[in-house]
């Protein structure tokens, strides 16, 4: 299946090719890599070699790794057996093992499902689940990394199944989150007001589902609320399709200095800046597009605010009387949900009515608002679905809502292309750049994608968007089976005091 893809690929790019009478390097250079590192990876399964770690999606240029490598993954850690996960963790942070703190935080099924920590056991480093209780803090389950084991090239720790789990990283200062009535209070990264004194504490996290029925283990670096601490993920047992790497491993320091300059490259390079948080001249951390929204303090109308900007990216592609979806036809595909093709016409009060072939669902998407809060342009930076109503009962409506905003997101909307998951990874090559069918003012003007997400897919795979595997499926690493004594993931603290 896989091969018929590259030859549709390679067939559809010749197509190309000759339609524009030049042979592009820079066309082929992405499919050769792209299958280089296929056949790498059919070596590696075999156990003849390393399997294949892919460059940075824009790497090299003006960013990507620099004069960076990525670190080699941990080798494996002694297995206790018992179904337990090993999660290795190699501090290349600058800080001692005594000065970098980790809790554990996740949820198991079915109870609720039920919150809890993992109280990791000193000496042997096994892990067991306990309930989250209202009083509780999470400081009574944090751990200095010198506390845990040391296993074969960094510290080890053992989990149990556990959904939606959390390693939550700080330097220098435990994570005070007490558990309230709510619910565990998650640090307020946003501003000096945390009221547990969280806020200057340089933290991070890392995410990962271990599911011991499916033997499924999904796990990836994110910053779709912030970033401050680079790390690196590794699966030693990766499904077929996934890498074994995802995260950033450069120093702090270089990745700070690559946003910002990405950030200092645009016309609207003031309104990026807020996204960079700071105390005095010391860089904090990088929050993202949406959660800067909340507060607010970068524009919650930047897509639709012709004051600020002499434009009107909404007015262009959509509300305007000759907008691009009013004069091209809007298909969306509803992938996830009854899967048919929708096709659009905006109405008079700019709501879209989708109508989908053959068994004529309607979905209809709110029409765009400044007012009140969320705004079209919060709910698209955020994740945050914008449906008036939806018949299909499967769903279609926050399917196609999601597309859409994906689309805006990477920069791809508009086309004339229908939109939808199976078509944007394709197209990551051109994501964050100048659309060339927004009108000419469009063009100049921005950007209109989300430059946060451009900046640090710059630099690696990591979550910058709550719905990035669908744009990057790369962000995710996978493991299908668990594998005694062979399957573990490991995370490499990059550098943070250069």
């Amino acid at each position: 299946m896989k091969r018929f893809a590259l030859l549709f690929f390679l067939c559809v790019g010749c197509t190309t090719l000759f339609a524009n009478d030049t042979f592009s390097k820079a066309r082929l250079d992405p499919f050769f890599d792209d299958f280089t590192c296929e056949e790498k990876n059919k070596l590696g399964d075999a156990g003849l070699t390393d399997r294949c770690t892919a460059a940075p999606p824009h790497g090299g240029g003006g960013g990507g790794n620099g004069p960076f490598v990525p670190p080699p993954n941990p080798p494996p850690p002694p297995f206790p057996g018992g179904g337990l996960l090993p999660i290795v963790i190699v501090n290349n942070s600058g800080y001692h093992d005594e000065d970098v703190y980790i809790v554990v935080t996740g949820v198991v099924p079915p109870a609720g499902p039920q919150a809890v920590f993992l109280d990791i056991a000193m000496g042997t480093g096994i892990g067991t689940l306990v309930n989250q209780m209202t009083g509780q803090n999470s400081l009574t389950y944090t751990k200095k990394l010198s506390e845990l084991p040391m296993g074969s090239s960094g510290r080890v720790f053992y989990t149990p199944a556990l959904a939606s789990g959390v390693v939550w990283f700080s330097m220098e200062k435990p994570l005070s989150m007490p558990v309230l009535p709510a619910g565990l209070q998650q640090p307020n990264f946003l501003s000096p007001s945390d009221p547990n004194g969280n806020y200057l504490t340089n933290f991070d996290i890392f995410e990962f589902t271990y599911n011991l029925g499916m033997g499924s283990i999904f796990a990836d670096a994110t910053a779709v609320s912030f970033h401050s601490i680079p790390l690196y993920g590794y699966i030693s047992t990766p499904a077929s399709g996934s890498l074994q790497n995802t995260g950033l491993f450069q120093p702090r320091s270089f990745i700070m200095s690559q946003i910002a300059n990405t950030f200092a490259s645009f016309p609207t390079a003031s309104e990026w800046f807020k996204l960079i948080l700071k105390n005095g001249s010391d860089i904090v951390r990088v929050v993202s597009t949406g959660k800067s929204m909340s507060v607010p303090s970068f524009d919650i109308n930047y897509l639709d605010n012709p004051a600020a900007y002499g434009y009107s990216y909404i007015n262009d592609i959509w509300s305007g009387a000759s907008s691009f979806y009013r004069t091209h036809t809007l298909k969306i595909t509803a992938n996830g949900g009854s899967n048919e093709t929708y096709t659009g016409v905006i109405q008079p009060d700019n709501s879209i009515v989708l109508t989908s072939s053959p068994s004529n669902f309607q979905v209809v998407l709110s029409p765009p608002r400044t007012t009140p809060t969320p705004t079209t342009s919060q709910d698209i930076f955020s994740g945050t679905f914008f449906i008036q109503s939806d018949t299909s009962g499967m769903g279609d409506g926050v399917q196609m809502s999601l597309i859409l905003e994906q689309g805006i997101i990477a920069g791809v909307v508009p086309t004339t292309q229908t939109l939808s998951q199976t078509l944007y990874p394709p197209l990551q090559k051109s994501f964050y750049t100048t659309n060339p069918s927004l009108t000419a003012i469009g063009q100049a003007t921005g950007p209109w994608y989300d430059v946060y997400s451009k900046a640090l897919h710059h630099l690696g795979y990591i979550y910058t968007f709550a719905f990035d595997e669908f744009l990057w499926p790369e962000v995710q690493i996978i493991s299908n089976s668990f594998i005694p004594g062979q399957t573990y993931l490991g995370i490499t603290i990059g550098n943070v005091t250069d």
